[in-house]
């Protein structure tokens, strides 16, 4: 009956998780004390890991994530930040034709508000069918599911 009991409980959690792609903005609020979303941040982030949520990053973000940690932060920070992520997070690296798909979207829409990488993350969450980790609200104006749902300032 333990047994029975116990798998009826994991399986409902494992229902319960989800693909969660994270955003520059989401990282950035996560390392930077300073960052006006920072609380809001670990709770989220607190909440995703007390889930079992799935989080992934994928190689655009994390790029351009560590260039902007490493020149704002510090070196000792972008260390963290790398060390973090590899205690748990997947990281989906961009191939030749999600980058074309990428590009392509970014043109059609005429460059619009979102920049390149934001197109790559789109790209990741709908192609994982995953919500997106962020504190960017393009991503909600393109209809994608955000957390957090409403950003407080």
């Amino acid at each position: 009956m333990w047994l029975r009991t116990t798998t009826i409980t994991l399986l409902k959690r494992l229902k319960m998780a989800r693909n969660v792609v994270a955003d520059t903005s989401a990282i950035l609020a996560l390392i930077a004390p300073t960052d006006r979303f920072h609380l809001q941040a670990n709770e989220v982030y607190r909440d995703l890991l007390h889930q079992g949520d799935h989080i992934l990053i994928n190689s655009y973000v994390l790029v351009e994530s560590a260039s902007l940690i490493h020149r704002r932060l510090g070196l000792t920070q972008l260390q963290s930040f790398f060390r973090s992520i590899h205690r748990g997070w997947e990281t989906l690296w961009i191939d030749r034709i999600t980058h074309d798909e990428i590009w392509s979207r970014m043109e059609n829409h005429g460059g619009s508000r979102l920049s390149l990488v934001d197109w790559s993350v789109i790209v990741t969450a709908e192609s994982t069918r995953s919500a997106i980790f962020t504190f960017d609200s393009d991503f909600a104006l393109e209809g994608l599911t955000v957390l957090p749902g409403e950003i407080s300032a």
